[in-house]
């Protein structure tokens, strides 16, 4: 009996601890690690809604892999030095034909800034440009007609970065898997936990009445 004791004790120690192991922790939700990049998307004259949206762990790559990772659909023109011709959709393929080279009345300006500073003309395209601590980048549409000063509306500062949205559901898909496989795991374990805690008492309680015996 008493060896009948310690094994179901040790099973009751076992469930418990399964019980006890935290679920896995949901991903990140804000841009404040050293490592993400808060991009501005304003539309301006185009039909869409100005938004900024967090590339988490971005430092070291592209601009345009950063957007890719932040959830941000892109197309480009087809010829020898692709530029980015359409996000989320804009401009339209009647305004816009991302053809060999861009043919619209106005184009993707690509700017960056450290936080705190001002924006400014990116030296390189969003293919080549590579992310540092630090950085925000702002794709706006302008149209040419009016000129070569771009004004982007959002600051490079604490407070965009507040603002800028995680796309869990998009980069985070297999986080969410891990998470639900271990809630799963804490309900199954619960029940087995319950009925081995039982079985030791009704065995301790057998043991005490022999002992009297």
């Amino acid at each position: 009996m008493k060896s009948l004791l310690a094994r179901l004790a040790a099973v009751t120690l076992l469930s418990a601890s399964v019980v006890a192991l935290p679920t896995t922790a949901t991903a990140e939700e804000s841009c404040e690690a050293a490592g993400d990049v808060p991009i501005v998307l304003e539309f301006g004259s185009l039909d869409g809604e100005d938004r900024v949206v967090c590339a988490q762990d971005a430092v070291g790559t592209t601009g345009l892999e950063a957007l890719n990772a932040a959830g941000v659909e892109t197309a480009e023109t087809s010829g020898a030095m692709p530029m980015v011709c359409r996000i989320d959709g804009l401009p339209a393929p009647e305004q816009e034909k991302c053809g060999n080279a861009l043919n619209g009345p106005g184009y993707w300006a690509f700017l960056v800034a450290q936080e705190g500073q001002d924006w400014g003309y990116a030296s390189v395209g969003l293919q080549e440009y590579e992310l540092v601590p630090g950085d925000f980048i702002a794709l706006r549409y302008h149209l040419m007609a009016d000129g070569e000063n771009v004004p982007v509306d959002a600051a490079a500062d604490a407070s965009t970065r507040a603002d800028a949205e995680v796309a869990d559901h998009e980069n985070h898909g297999d986080q969410a898997v891990t998470d639900d496989e271990s809630s799963s795991l804490a309900t199954v374990a619960l029940p087995i936990a319950i009925v081995a805690a039982l079985l030791v008492a009704v065995a301790a309680f057998v043991v005490a009445r022999r002992r009297r015996d």
